[in-house]
């Protein structure tokens, strides 16, 4: 399986840093609308809109290393603003990709069977 899907979640967005979040958050997919690598990129907020979840999946880990070099700029600030990270990866991630997702400490997951 080279496909690598992601569910990223920003934990605790506070109130007074929503709309600031969700604008950041629009830049993001702005530059990911072109990358051909990306099959999905879906945001969700809980109903509250103090936690976001964005479920990713990409065609390879060139494809999801392509992605985090083109968002890196925007990534940071929403980290702060969404009261950190927390990151599941689903597949085989080169070492490459693995040492580059390190910083954000995510459960990796090791495809076993599917359809």
């Amino acid at each position: 399986m080279n496909k690598i899907q992601v569910s990223a979640v920003f934990p605790n967005i506070a109130p007074n840093n929503l709309a600031e979040f969700k604008h950041g958050a629009a830049q993001v997919l702005e530059l990911t609308v072109p990358e051909p690598g990306v099959v999905h990129y879906d945001w969700f907020f809980s109903e509250d809109e103090t936690k976001c979840e964005v479920r990713e999946v990409y065609a390879d880990s060139e494809a999801m290393l392509a992605h985090i070099a083109t968002v890196g700029d925007v990534l940071g600030p929403l980290v702060e603003l969404g009261g950190g990270l927390e990151a599941e990866v689903f597949g085989s991630p080169s070492a490459e990709l693995a040492d580059a997702l390190a910083p954000f400490n995510p459960t990796l997951y090791t495809h076993f069977q599917g359809k």
